[in-house]
């Protein structure tokens, strides 16, 4: 779990539920790689090349998010949830990755 707070800037987030997700290594890594190339792209390149291809749109509209954080919001990512962020020009932020799962079920 993580919370991200942009001071400046924004960025843009896609996110997919993990319940979506566990268990199902093979539907992962048709979402979040190209599947016939080993090089793991950038997020920025991944959204450019890979974003509206195959089935990521539908699941990520269907069961994730897709939204731009903006100075002075905070956003949260729940445990093993998988994302990915860009920002958006200059960006400053703050974040927390510790000590937030214990405030999850």
């Amino acid at each position: 779990a993580a919370w991200n707070l942009v001071v400046f800037g924004s960025k843009r987030w896609i996110l997919y539920d993990a319940d979506r997700i566990e268990g199902h290594k093979t539907r992962l890594k048709r979402m979040t790689r190209d599947v016939n190339n080993p090089i793991q792209l950038t997020s920025a390149n991944w959204i450019r090349k890979l974003y509206h291809m195959d089935e990521r749109m539908y699941e990520i509209r269907n069961y994730g998010h897709d939204c731009v954080q903006r100075a002075g919001e905070m956003l949260y990512v729940p445990r093993g949830w998988a994302h990915m962020v860009v920002n958006i020009g200059d960006t400053v932020a703050v974040v927390s990755e510790r000590g937030l799962d214990a405030m999850e079920p």
